[in-house]
This record gives structure tokens, C-alpha cells and sequence, in this order.
């Protein structure tokens, strides 16, 4: 069973668990010790941080409600990643074997290229397979955003800020070399 709370209660549920906490902590250490109240505060401190990012992944997952299972599949590298990373790691590891000599520079060049050839194509299935994904989260965040009352063009970090105009015909002075300072006078002993 999954439990949903709003964001009021969930803040309620926050500082009721805070509270519990300090109250079973002040308890613990008044009766038994400070040991004992040392682990019931690093207890409270982990249910509520597991709580908390609990609620942050149900909160990026909308109103549908999200498993375990799904939660657990939305972090896991699907094959091609896998497969990106060790590509890239055996570019690097063949690298250090030609900076220390253990290769030839033929040896190098043939696997370098064999190897970058495989990690090109393993970008693009990346790319590729992120595409529906990626499509589907800029309409949910546009939605959202409008359901905020904000603009999706106004907060895009791809959007550059406005640049004022300038004259083409306008060109900036060069700056003036300073004067070059004499050498300083000799004086000469008869």
C-alpha cells in the first residue's frame, strides 16, 4: 500500500517524526544512556531522510503512483550505458598502456579507433532511446510549469539572454599603447 500525502501533510508528517524522534532520544538517554540515545537519534535521522526521499521521487512521478519496483528501475543503466561506459573506461585504460609504453602507436590507433567507432554508436542508441523519454518529460514540465503560472520560455537554459544592438558601422577604439618610459640616466664618475 502506498500512503500519498499532500505537501501540508507531509510537512505535518516531517516534524511529527522530528518530534517523536527528540522525544524517544531525550527518553532513551534520561533511562539507559547516551549510548542507547545516540542510536534511537541516528534511527529517527534515517526514517526520516528515507521519508523525505520517498516523497521526493513520488513527487517527480506526478499524480500516477509509483512501486517500489519502478522507483528501484528508474536509477538502473539500461545495456547500451553499460556498454557506453565500459567502451569509454577501455579508451582511457588504452591510453595509459601508450603513455607508459606498454603498446605500440600502430596497436594504439587500430584498437582507438576500433574502440571510438563502438562508443559513437553506443551514444547515439543512448540518444535514441532517451528520445521518447525526454519528449514526454518537456511536456510534463511545460504543463506543470503552466499550472504554476510561469513560462516555459522564461526558465529554458537553453533561451540566451537578450544582447543590446550594436552598430555594425560602430568600431571600438584601440586602446592607446602606453608611452614607453625613459631609461633611466647614468651617472658616470670622472
Amino acid at each position: 500500500m502506498i500512503v500519498r500525502f499532500n505537501q501540508a501533510q507531509a510537512r505535518i508528517f516531517a516534524a511529527a517524526l522530528a518530534a517523536t524522534t527528540l522525544v524517544a532520544t531525550l527518553a532513551a538517554g534520561a533511562w539507559v544512556g547516551i549510548e542507547l540515545a545516540v542510536l534511537v537519534l541516528a534511527a529517527g535521522a534515517l526514517v526520516l531522510v528515507i521519508a523525505l526521499l520517498w516523497s521526493s521521487v513520488a513527487g517527480l512521478s506526478g499524480d500516477t503512483p509509483l512501486t517500489l519496483d519502478e522507483a528501484l528501475g528508474m536509477g538502473a543503466p539500461s545495456t547500451e550505458e553499460e556498454q557506453k561506459r565500459a567502451v569509454l573506461r577501455a579508451l582511457k585504460d588504452l591510453e595509459f598502456e601508450r603513455s607508459v609504453g606498454k603498446i605500440s602507436e600502430q596497436d594504439y590507433r587500430e584498437f582507438s579507433e576500433r574502440y571510438r567507432a563502438e562508443a559513437r554508436r553506443l551514444i547515439a542508441a543512448v540518444d535514441a532511446s532517451l528520445g521518447p523519454a525526454q519528449a514526454q518529460a518537456e511536456k510534463l514540465a511545460v504543463a506543470r510549469l503552466a499550472a504554476a503560472g510561469l513560462s516555459a520560455e522564461a526558465v529554458t537554459p537553453d533561451a540566451a539572454p537578450p544582447t543590446p544592438a550594436s552598430e555594425p558601422d560602430e568600431k571600438p577604439a584601440p586602446a592607446a599603447a602606453p608611452a614607453p618610459s625613459p631609461a633611466p640616466a647614468q651617472e658616470t664618475e670622472p
